[in-house]
């Protein structure tokens, strides 16, 4: 084998050459954590043997969350025979994205659905913010969330027009999210909102595997520390709250809200697992407090079908069942850390895909007052 490796980091991604041998490890460990970067770009890889094989293992038992893209046919295969694949994310390149079987069907904040003809699959297409990175994290962690054992859609394959990213999923026949369902009958809000709660208090009460998935603090310090849109005071303050999250090893979904459930009537199943992480739970009621409390009313009625004051009223009863009181002192103590924590994630949605105008008040407010 010829072990002349280059390594090119560019944006987000480390752009490997060459045939990698063990020799090629430490200098590629040693650039990821210079500059931060987990997402290997394999385009001009040749092959791989087994000596550097083992070499990713023993750097994801160090933790780094090593993703792999744009790998050949030759590579991939090594990786899925061997089982490296359980642990290291590693993609084919992209498949061509051919929309004319696909029909539209739902909309979120960073994507469109579509479901194909034959209704076997959906297939998620990201908007404008949408990177090869963010496809490829969404494929890894849905396969192994899915392995883990949490209920989700089976995961298939990454496509891409040149301009846009896309992956397909397992179509569920007849299926309606918890939001849906609200939205559609609104009668029945008590009920579908309890089960929520139950789901997601589940969910946070579940060991995670950290071996897999990531720390949800290191995320949030992956996006905000670099980021050139928010001033050094603010970085410097929400960095010094990042520090200061208690450590917790338990499952979070990272965009834990109601639209993320689906339901056939059977069986109730997680999607939109790109950020699953462990941590602290407030993170993850983070995002469901900035949706039902913070964000536009427009964006609400546009993502859920429903008004602010409806969802306040999923957010109340959210609350009483998570938290098991109805004790107003507490509830509000709860809704005040959640607040705290819905700043932070708004500062990292602005670092992510640019700040919605309706957020820097908010912050620029929540800034002037915060306590370090």
């Amino acid at each position: 084998m010829n072990n002349t490796v280059t390594l090119r980091p560019e944006g987000r991604r480390i752009f490997v050459k060459g045939t990698l041998t063990q020799e090629a490890i430490e200098p590629i460990r040693e650039a990821m954590t210079a500059n931060s970067i987990f997402c290997l770009d394999f385009s001009e890889v040749g092959d791989v043997n087994f000596a550097a094989m083992r070499g990713f293992l023993n750097l994801r038992k160090m933790g780094l969350p090593i993703s792999i893209v744009n790998a050949s046919d030759a590579v991939t295969e090594k990786f899925e025979d061997s089982g490296l694949s359980t642990f290291v994310s590693i993609c084919r390149k992209a498949k061509a994205l051919d929309m004319s079987i696909y029909e539209e069907f739902g909309e979120s904040f960073m994507s469109k659905a579509y479901n194909s003809a034959d209704g076997d699959a959906m297939i998620k297409v990201y908007g404008k913010h949408g990177s090869l990175e963010m496809v490829t994290r969404e494929k890894a962690v849905a396969r192994a969330v899915m392995v883990f054992g949490i209920p989700t859609p089976l995961v298939g394959t990454i496509y891409s027009d040149g301009e846009k990213w896309a992956l397909d999923f397992e179509r569920i026949a007849g299926k309606r999210s918890l939001s849906r369902i609200i939205s559609e009958e609104p009668e029945r809000m008590e009920e579908v909102t309890v089960h929520f709660a139950k789901m997601c208090k589940e969910l946070h009460a579940t060991p995670c595997d950290t071996a897999v998935f990531s720390d949800r603090r290191e995320f949030y310090r992956s996006f905000i520390a670099p980021s050139k849109a928010i001033s050094e005071d603010t970085r410097r303050k929400i960095m010094a709250f990042i520090d200061r999250i208690p450590a917790a090893t338990t499952c979070l979904h990272g965009d834990m809200q109601p639209s993320n459930v689906i339901t056939n009537g059977k069986e109730y199943l997680w999607i939109d697992l790109s950020d699953f992480a462990y941590g602290y739970p407030m993170m993850d009621l983070a995002m469901f407090y900035f949706l039902s409390n913070v964000s536009d009313e427009k964006i609400m009625i546009h993502l859920f079908h429903m008004n602010k004051v409806q969802m306040r009223k999923i957010w109340d009863i959210f609350c009483r069942v998570y938290f098991d009181t109805t004790d107003p002192a507490v509830l509000a103590a709860k809704e005040e850390e959640a607040k705290r924590y819905c700043i932070l994630h708004m500062v990292y949605l602005g670092c992510m895909a640019g700040f919605e105008p309706f957020m820097i008040p908010i912050i620029e407010e929540a800034m002037a007052h915060w306590e370090e």
